[in-house]
């Protein structure tokens, strides 16, 4: 009887006990789905702190010829002729990358008009003899060979000379007068404009500290100048230079469109024991106001470009900034936000180290697509540039959208490719608005080029002294890029507007005008950085070439 009550109670917790193995065995599933979540997430952070650390900086995507891609790339061939492409895919694939011939050293050309002095190299008197006979050897020929040889800058003092003035009849003290001296960038200062447009364009434009200048100046000046005093002189001439500097500003909220993106730079505030964290924010012009501007603020919020893009209507184009897409929300009736393409892409580039999902291929490859399509219509007016766009880059956005819609919910939501899906279908009708308007860029990577001077210069000056240095940096950068910006050498056209500007009435803004880069250099074109330029456009043919050539090679392969 004992025996049968104790096999019924094991009957009886038999349903219990499966069940509490099956919690068990659940809890213990749900916990390796964490851990494995968890390996997954730190093994894409792995690879990415490689990337960072080890692969090259180049955000460029080669699609494999065995990858499938969304839709063909033979669609979009475009007119290889008109840039010099081979006329054929096949002969174009063939000269992707042709082999290099063996350069010949071109002869050294030296520039006209420079002064040439003469080093002559004679026989001594007791060498002229000839061994023979003893006679004056004569010369016969003379063997010149040129060097290029450089002095450093010559300084010099200008005297400043006023007259006064007086009637030799009359003693009353009313007919005295002195001649007036002009207005000068810094009163009372020794220095002249082209010593503070040496300095300014030395540290922002050279990236040359202020402590390395010293040494730097003391050469031509046969002076030390204290740092204390060189801080003082850079403040000094952004003051002079703010008014020019605010009048760009405000061509550049008159345009119909404006690219706004920030970067950071340490600073110090004299209290904290570290350096703290500011931001030049930068605003670009469209193609009628070919400026830039900066602004510095301690924080990355949206005070400052709020007070800045307040009065302004038009497009704001950006990346997905929280602060950039709240203020287009906030002034839906002034302001239309425009989406940055280049940032979606990055998002899914980051991932292409930590995934080989097949969605992440055909997302690049549609991107590309989209920008091979903005190649050739670079050279387009406004409106053909509008009807390509509406043609043919429409329906490859329409189809990356439905791609990515579908495979929104397959993805592991923690995964970088989930994150570059959801960062791009989050901002969709953004990154959409460039089709409508054949005026605009289809990223803001025209304004992330004017940031690589800061970039460059805080890895060598490191910080800013204090937060009130961040607003002269700002002042300084806007005139000298916005200057760089039109090919223009920022030497000479700094020291003539710090010679000019001083003595332009508050609000006089024909005067301030004619200071401005591009219109300074239509009446010294002498002061064009005609090489730079040159060889800017150079290396643009250079890479459209093999883009086309890139383009016709996986047009033939899709063919195949």
């Amino acid at each position: 009887m004992e025996q049968r009550r104790e096999s019924s109670a094991d009957s009886n917790r038999g349903p219990e006990r499966i069940a509490q193995l099956e919690a068990l065995v659940a809890e213990q599933q749900a916990a390796i789905a964490a851990y494995q979540e968890q390996l997954e997430r730190q093994a894409e952070q792995l690879a990415l702190f490689k990337r960072a650390l080890f692969a090259q900086r180049r955000e460029r995507y080669l699609p494999s010829p065995d990858q499938k891609l969304l839709f063909s790339s033979a669609l979009l061939e475009p007119p290889l002729a008109e840039i010099g492409e081979p006329e054929s895919p096949a002969e174009a694939a063939s000269s992707a990358r042709p082999a290099r011939p063996r350069r010949q050293a071109k002869k050294f050309v030296f520039p006209e008009g420079l002064p040439r002095r003469r080093i002559e190299y004679p026989l001594a008197p007791e060498e002229r003899a000839c061994s023979c006979c003893q006679a004056p050897r004569v010369v016969i020929n003379q063997q010149v060979t040129r060097q290029l040889e450089l002095e450093p800058a010559q300084a010099y003092i200008v005297e400043h000379v006023r007259f006064t003035y007086a009637c030799p009849k009359c003693r009353a003290g009313e007919q005295v007068e002195t001649t007036a001296k002009p207005p000068a960038p810094i009163e009372k200062s020794p220095f002249g404009a082209s010593v503070l447009a040496t300095i300014l364009v030395c540290k922002y434009a050279r990236h040359l500290p202020l402590y390395r200048q010293q040494e730097h100046l003391l050469g031509p000046l046969r002076l030390w100048l204290s740092r204390a005093l060189l801080c003082r002189l850079v403040r000094g001439s952004a003051e002079a230079l703010r008014p020019l500097a605010l009048r760009i500003l405000e061509l550049i909220l008159n345009g119909f469109a404006v690219q706004a993106d920030e970067t950071t730079v340490h600073y110090l505030d004299g209290v904290s024991d570290r350096a703290l964290l500011g931001y030049f924010w930068g605003f670009a012009g469209d193609q009628e106001h070919p400026y830039v501007a900066y602004d510095f603020q301690a924080s990355r919020g949206r005070d400052g470009p709020r007070a800045i893009l307040a009065g302004y209507q038009g497009y704001l184009q950006s990346d997905g900034y929280s602060v950039y897409e709240s203020l287009a929300r906030e002034g839906a009736a002034r302001l239309t936000h425009v989406g940055c393409w280049a940032h979606a892409r990055r998002k899914f580039e980051h991932a292409l180290y930590t995934t080989s999902h097949p969605l992440l291929h055909e997302a690049l490859a549609a991107i590309g697509q989209l920008y091979d399509l903005e190649d050739r219509a670079a050279q387009l007016s406004d409106d053909a540039r509008r009807a390509l766009r509406q043609a043919e880059s429409a329906p490859i956005i329409e189809r990356l959208h439905v791609r990515l819609s579908a495979a929104r919910g397959e993805l592991r939501p923690s995964s970088k490719l989930a994150e570059a899906v959801e960062y791009a279908l989050a901002r969709w009708p953004s990154l959409l608005r460039y089709l409508d308007d054949g005026r605009l860029a289809i990223d803001t990577n025209h304004l992330e080029r004017q940031f690589r001077p800061i970039a460059v210069g805080r890895a060598n000056w490191l910080f800013l002294g204090r937060e009130s240095a961040g607003a002269t940096a700002a002042i300084v950068y806007t005139v000298i890029q916005s200057a760089r910006l039109n090919h223009l050498d920022p030497l000479p056209y700094l020291t003539d507007v710090l010679r000019r500007l001083p003595g332009v009435a508050a609000g006089d803004t024909v005067a301030i005008d004619a200071l401005l880069p591009d219109r300074w250099l239509a009446e010294h074109p002498e002061h064009r950085l005609v090489e730079r330029q040159r060889e800017s456009q150079a290396a643009q043919r250079r890479r459209k070439i093999r883009r086309a050539a890139r383009r016709a090679a996986q047009s033939a392969g899709d063919a195949r």
